[in-house]
């Protein structure tokens, strides 16, 4: 069946929004906020991160990541360490209490995403990779003309 291109964006913009809820529903069937679950996961994979690196790739705002980040402070499941050569920076680390936590709900999110990843051929994944790049540098380039990245 041949589609237009107006339909395959609407499918692609669809299927976006569904892998986006698929984490917001996760999310909320643990009692999580999506955003500090989000943040968690980041987190987990990047030891000593900052939150200049968490709204980097998060693109959340900094005052979201900053409460996040407090809250988590809070519990005690992340420490903040001075950054020797700007003690403005903060690199952030989980305690074991972080690490117990983390433990319990992150690992099921890295095993669906092998798993959904694992059903595709390695020439699938690759085409969905190349055409993830090329589509986001398109709309980049189509949205923001004069941005260089």
């Amino acid at each position: 069946m041949a589609y237009n291109i107006e339909d395959q964006v609407s499918q692609f913009c669809d299927a976006w929004q569904e892998l986006n809820m698929i984490y917001e529903d996760y999310a909320r069937s643990i009692d999580v906020p999506y955003t500090s679950l989000y943040i968690l996961s980041l987190i987990t994979r990047i030891d000593g991160c900052t939150q200049k690196t968490i709204c980097e790739k998060t693109f959340l705002p900094r005052q979201t990541v900053n409460t996040v980040i407090t809250g988590f402070y809070k519990k005690k499941w992340i420490t903040l360490q001075e950054l020797p050569e700007d003690r403005r920076i903060k690199t952030i680390h989980l305690t074991e209490a972080g690490k117990e936590y983390a433990g319990k709900i992150i690992p099921q999110i890295w095993d669906a995403e092998l798993k959904a990843m694992g059903k595709l051929t390695d020439e699938q994944r690759t085409a969905l990779l190349e055409g993830i790049r090329i589509y986001r540098d398109a709309f980049r380039a189509a949205m923001l003309p004069g941005e260089k990245r």
